[in-house]
């Protein structure tokens, strides 16, 4: 990977864990206050839908976190190493507990009576795409674990 790739993915990476890191402080708070004077019958999970949109947003900047890790050890020519497999679990983790989160706050939603017909579509598209990339980033471990043990066997021959 080529020193402006790096740099390139880098600043992609620093800007995305910034908008999150303003979603958890001004956004999530701002729609949670405008909903509860909005439906004051539901103003009661204003504090459990800021828990809940925070803790969903720190599992994005937990992704964040080992990707930025994983192009430090690619950048370093180190990504067939046992350290990478350590930052790909916790990205798995970090996707699976974010479809948890989810399925979580439907269930509460649900619970509650404060799900409109148009959230359903979103609650289950939140846990599509999280199963579906939790799955891929799994099949993804698999593959680098099989290059890591492709490329001991190689540096072995030479």
């Amino acid at each position: 990977m080529s020193r402006s790739s790096v740099v390139v993915v880098r600043v992609v990476i620093a800007l995305a864990f910034l908008a999150v890191v303003l979603l958890e402080v001004v956004a999530v708070p701002a729609t949670a206050a405008s909903a509860a004077e909005t439906y004051p019958e539901f103003a009661y999970l204003r504090v459990p839908g800021i828990v809940g949109s925070i803790a969903l947003l720190a599992c994005v900047q937990v992704v964040l976190l080992c990707v930025w890790r994983l192009v430090d050890l690619v950048a370093a020519g180190r990504i067939f190493d046992e350290r990478a497999f350590v930052w790909v679990d916790v990205i798995i983790a970090a996707l699976w507990i974010a479809t948890g989160l989810v399925i979580v706050g439907a269930i509460l939603l649900n619970v509650t009576g404060g799900t409109a017909p148009g959230l359903f579509y979103p609650i289950i598209i939140g846990v599509v795409f999280g199963t579906g990339a939790a799955l891929v980033v799994g099949i993804m471990r698999r593959l680098l674990r099989q290059a890591t043990d492709l490329r001991g066997e190689l540096d072995e021959v030479v």
